[in-house]
């Protein structure tokens, strides 16, 4: 990612979707309450969910023809990261069995 800004969006699960979006940081990122999601088409987005609860939890949003999809298992953080190509407006969701009934949703805005 040298050269480019990338977008931090650390999801933690159990306040899951009360997810932090900040620019890229040596070593933290602002945490922010839930809402829209926005990044940038084009531009790195690094996905870091943290788990601190006792079940699997992931984040998986439909972005265009990306599918990005993070697992982290319980009391552990796993990343990936993918550039968003489509702008639009795209809903995220926890897809372990009944956690987006639960409310484990967003929203991610590509501008």
């Amino acid at each position: 990612m040298r050269g480019s800004k990338a977008l931090v969006l650390v999801l933690a699960a159990l306040t899951l979707l009360g997810i932090a979006c900040a620019p890229a940081q040596p070593a933290a990122a602002a945490k922010s309450g839930p809402g829209p999601k926005e990044v940038a088409v084009g531009q790195p987005v690094k996905l870091t969910l943290k788990n601190n609860g006792v079940v699997e939890h992931n984040w998986r949003a439909q972005v265009g023809s990306d599918a990005p999809m993070v697992t982290a298992r319980p009391k552990q953080s796993a990343s990936t990261t993918f550039t968003p190509q489509t702008a639009g407006t795209f809903k995220f969701v926890c897809t372990m069995p009944g956690h987006e009934q639960s409310g484990m949703v967003g929203t991610l805005v590509v501008k």
